[in-house]
């Protein structure tokens, strides 16, 4: 039985996976309260956002090539703080983070695939679990092409937005709005900054994700190399594709009633191409959510094993198969145990809860980033 994850991720790979990683179905959603906050400065609100999850991004992109091991957060924080009741803490929460993310992402696209099939939410949910769980077991390069075809359809769903939007406003038909003039408020002079400031911080978390590149540290190719680019171009790219949506959506709508739409970018689609808009964004919206299930499930697998592995889980959880080369026991504990979170059927519950860890998770990073230079 090997006892190593299999090396052969390449750097395009791995920025295709980060990419898949942040620009989740979030985006489909947020950008209509985000538009209501910063108006058509809703640009600016995302490099804001941008801004300060770089900051984090360039810690995970130093540790993560000075520990290119599965385990990530567990890892940095006994390298930097050596007390192992802290790390194994760090690496819990970030393993329930993963289930109660994924359970979350789960409920989200049952909710979408119930438009198509008349089955109930959490069995459709459970039905995708255990399908990405087998394919998350099945091989990371596998997983890899799938995370490139979902990621490829649902920033195919963004770009058509851009450039068509894009055509019709560089053609005259579409007016651009005017992306200096800040929302009405009541605010004084001194706070009339304070919507966009709002905004950017709630769109800080549609690039959540970006994290999660360093728990495939021991599957990349030359991980010193790689991962720290990777990090760098996923984010300058997601980055791009949504201060140009942002741009395209208050020009093609005006940001009220983006802010009052409950599926804004259905209603820029629904002017641009016409009816055919909700469905065309469902669908996108099934192969983003079930890309970010996978892919969360990977991670966590991934955590799991590297914890196993360091002796703060049990031994059996760092077996690796021999033919796959993958973790399968933490695949099959990660998948059983996420199954259980979809039981909640709270959405909300769920995402708090993974609001608190991510929290968590980035203050231990960054603290063990100084701490180890």
């Amino acid at each position: 039985m090997s006892s190593q994850l299999k090396r052969c991720l390449s750097l395009t790979e791995i920025v295709i996976y980060g990419v898949g990683l942040i620009l989740g179905a979030g985006i489909y959603v947020l950008i209509g309260a985000t538009a209501g906050l910063a108006g058509n400065m809703l640009w600016l609100s995302f490099l804001l956002a941008a801004l300060v999850a770089s900051f984090t991004a360039a810690s995970y992109a130093e540790l993560s090539a000075m520990y290119p091991r599965a385990g990530a957060e567990y890892v940095y924080a006994r390298a930097a703080f050596g007390w192992r009741g802290l790390s194994w803490m760090v690496g819990f929460v970030g393993i329930v983070l993963g289930f109660t993310t994924a359970s979350a992402v789960a409920v989200g696209f049952a909710r979408y695939m119930s438009l198509f099939v008349p089955l109930d939410q959490t069995l459709i949910a459970v039905m995708l679990v255990c399908a990405m769980s087998f394919l998350n077991y099945w091989g990371i390069k596998e997983s890899a092409r799938f995370n490139a075809l979902a990621t490829t359809i649902e920033v195919g769903g963004l770009l058509l937005i851009i450039l068509v939007g894009g055509y019709f406003i560089l053609t005259g038909s579409i007016p651009v709005a005017d992306l200096g003039t800040l929302p009405e408020t009541g605010n004084s002079a001194g706070f009339v900054w304070m919507p966009v400031v709002s905004a950017g911080a709630l769109i800080f978390f549609a690039y959540m994700g970006f994290e999660d590149i360093a728990n495939i540290a021991e599957e990349a190719e030359n991980p010193a190399y790689t991962l720290p680019r990777a990090y760098l171009y996923a984010l300058v790219i997601s980055t791009v594709i949504y201060v140009l949506v942002a741009i395209v959506a208050v020009s093609v709508l005006p940001y009220r009633e983006l802010a009052e739409s409950d599926q804004p970018l259905s209603a820029v689609m629904a002017v641009l191409i016409g009816g055919v808009a909700p469905e065309l964004i469902a669908v996108i919206a099934l192969f983003a959510t079930a890309n970010t299930v996978l892919i969360t499930l990977i991670v966590c697998a991934r955590m799991i094993y590297g914890m196993a592995r360091a002796n703060s889980l049990p031994g059996a959880l760092a077996r690796i198969g021999s033919s796959r080369q993958t973790p399968y026991f933490g695949v099959v504990v990660t998948g059983i145990i996420t199954i259980g979170f979809l039981f909640f059927k709270e959405i909300e519950i769920l995402a708090s809860i993974s609001d608190v860890g991510i929290f968590i998770l980035f203050l231990v990073v960054n603290i063990s980033n100084i701490i180890l230079r």
